[in-house]
């Protein structure tokens, strides 16, 4: 017995196709050329297969497929769309509509593709039920199926409308879940819906209900939740997971009654966009049954919410590692930065990008005779001290809005400038010096052996200047840092602080950057000396940064200044003088007992070409 087939095809010419390349012993063909004349042809023939163009139009064939899906003794019959030619979304065409395959025919593919579909035809339809269809369907009834579809479509809208706004609250996974079961229960007209969701640390429950509800049958619902999350998800035991339960929604108090019990329950699957995985359920229950329509609309809600909490996970790792992330960073640099640092990200003048020249205040910091002191200690109690000290000088560094660059063995480099540069780097590099040396009488000693007669204490080197920044190392391991005969300097002002017995030693640009960023009366400087070091051709004065003014006398300062012009002039022997009386004002003061005896030394032995500055030839 030959297969009936139904073919919507208004073109003359694919008809002819149709007919010339189906086995006519085989199929039985009848041709409709629009909407209504196909309908109509359904009821009276039931053919095994519904064949229908894509690209109909007025009506077109997705709305079509959709009237004859609206007549429920149709709903079984295999229904094909088809297309000569590629077709923009046409599995999403064809499932969205109702229709069972999207075929694209030609000639060769045909006849095998029809025969596959009249495979899965004739058992589906109820040819009862269409006897008595016939009798009841007219044009009146196929224009309200019509006018339901439409109605259908716009409810839909709103739905995915008020979908698609959860997206602006995406960075809550709490949010998100409170607003789609808002929807779900307002659109199903239920009193309680539930949601389960694999977050990244394990199984979440939710759950909304109304206000009249009590905690039994909120309890009783979501253990029924929690099983059936655990058929999808049989990895994870959410019988202790303790359900998030959001503020009692009394508006839905109208959907539960108590005269009936909550007896119908519904529920669904979130999906990843794919659909290839399950990474929740959605869960809805009610009083007496919930009917078709309303299953329709919660199965769309929750198939149309899967891009949307697929997309809230993703955020939620990317906010997840980004924490991370700030959390290791924020250990060398402070969240200011790192905050700035995310609000230049589109500002191209703002990057720091590799190779970049920048001014940049550099510190070093070391510790006094630490290899001393690590001949006399076990590398446990070294490290240990290490990290008591690292963390206070560390968080000090960041307060002033400096970077740590790295840790050199019991060293620090800091820089303040970079990655984010502010008007007074200098200051703060001083400032933040200041407070590390102030901050050494509370880092605990703990089991250290220090040498004796020895003090812990530490030297730091400032110095100002520009540097080349950017990410700087091999393919497989970078660093962010910077390098420059600028960053050397600084290295060698930080060695500089035994020599003249100072516990911070600026550059000079250091002292005029602070001068115009803060004023004179920012810091206690005090002008030590002029020196030229190894790498640098050009003399560069250094500066002691007092704890105040009052640290040394008037009197020494004076003394101090009016040697150190006499020197510079090559006037030894007044300087020397002068020096002498600045020693007998502070007798404990290494500068001035330096250049006492530089001065007698050059009153023995003069330098050739003197320029009023002393040359540094070791690191």
């Amino acid at each position: 017995m030959s297969k009936k087939i139904v073919i919507l095809e208004p073109s003359a010419t694919l008809q002819k196709l149709f007919a010339t390349t189906l086995d006519g012993d085989e199929y039985g063909i009848q041709f409709a050329t629009d909407g209504k004349e196909a309908i109509y042809m359904l009821l009276e023939s039931v053919p095994d297969l519904f064949l229908l163009n894509a690209e109909l139009d007025n009506p077109g064939s997705y709305e079509v497929v959709r009237i004859v899906r609206t007549i429920s003794c149709l709903k079984g019959l295999s229904v094909g769309m088809y297309a000569t030619t590629p077709f923009p979304f046409d599995e999403e065409l064809a499932q969205n509509c109702g229709a069972d395959v999207f075929l694209l025919m030609d000639k060769n593919t045909m006849s095998m593709s029809v025969a596959e579909l009249v495979q899965i035809s004739g058992l589906r339809v109820d040819r009862l039920a269409v006897v008595q269809a016939r009798k009841e369907i007219d044009d009146g009834v196929l224009f309200k199926n019509a006018v339901k579809i439409l109605r259908s479509d716009s409810f839909r809208s709103m739905i995915l409308t008020r979908i698609i706004q959860i997206f602006d609250i995406i960075e809550s996974v709490e949010d998100v879940v409170r607003e789609f079961l808002s929807i779900i229960v307002e659109v199903c007209e239920v009193p309680m819906a539930g949601l389960f969701i694999v977050e990244d640390d394990g199984p979440h429950g939710y759950c909304l209900h109304a206000s009249n509800i009590g905690n039994r049958e909120i309890d009783d619902f979501m253990g029924v939740c929690a099983t059936d999350f655990e058929k999808i998800q049989p990895d994870y035991n959410v019988a202790k997971v303790q359900p998030l339960l959001f503020e009692p929604r009394p508006d839905l108090d109208r959907f539960y009654t108590k005269t009936v019990q909550l007896s119908s329950y519904e529920s669904a699957d979130l999906r990843t966009l794919d659909e290839r995985s399950y990474f929740g359920t959605v869960h809805v229950v009610a009083e007496g049954n919930i009917s078709f329509d309303k299953q329709d609309v919660f199965e769309f809600c929750v198939k149309n919410a899967g891009i949307l909490f697929d997309k809230v996970l993703i955020v939620k790792k990317k906010m997840f590692f980004e924490r991370r992330i700030r959390r290791a960073f924020s250990r060398f640099v402070p969240e200011q930065i790192i905050d700035d640092l995310v609000l230049q990200v589109d500002n191209t003048d703002e990057k720091v990008g590799v190779g970049e020249t920048r001014a940049v205040a550099i510190l070093f910091s070391d510790i006094r005779s630490f290899t001393n002191i690590s001949e006399r200690n076990k590398p446990d109690v070294i490290v240990s001290f290490l990290n008591r000290y690292f963390s206070i000088m560390v968080d000090i560094i960041k307060k002033h809005g400096g970077t740590i660059d790295k840790f050199i063995g019991d060293a620090i480099m800091a820089e303040f400038g970079t990655p984010v540069s502010y008007e007074d780097n200098s200051s703060r590099a001083v400032a933040a010096a200041c407070e590390m040396r102030s901050a050494l009488a509370s880092v605990d000693i703990g089991d250290l052996v220090l040498p004796e007669g020895m003090s812990f204490n530490i030297g730091i080197g400032i110095h100002y200047g520009d540097v080349i920044v950017g990410s700087i190392g091999s393919k497989d391991k970078t660093d962010y840092s910077v390098i420059g005969d600028n960053v050397n300097l600084a290295s060698r002002l930080e060695g500089l602080t035994k020599t003249y017995g100072t516990q911070v030693l600026v550059s000079g640009s250091v002292f005029d950057d602070v001068l115009k960023s803060s004023g004179e009366n920012a810091f206690a400087f005090r002008h030590l000396d002029d020196v030229r070091v190894k790498g640098k051709a050009t003399a560069v004065p250094i500066y002691a940064v007092d704890r105040d003014e009052n640290e040394f006398p008037a009197a020494y300062k004076d003394y101090y200044i009016k040697g150190m012009g006499l020197y510079k002039q090559g006037i030894w022997n007044l300087a020397k003088d002068y020096f002498d009386k600045a020693l007998s004002a502070a007798p404990n003061d290494k500068a001035a007992s330096l250049m006492r005896s530089r001065c007698a030394e050059f009153i023995a032995s003069p330098p050739e070409k003197w320029d009023g500055a002393i040359a540094f030839m070791t690191k």
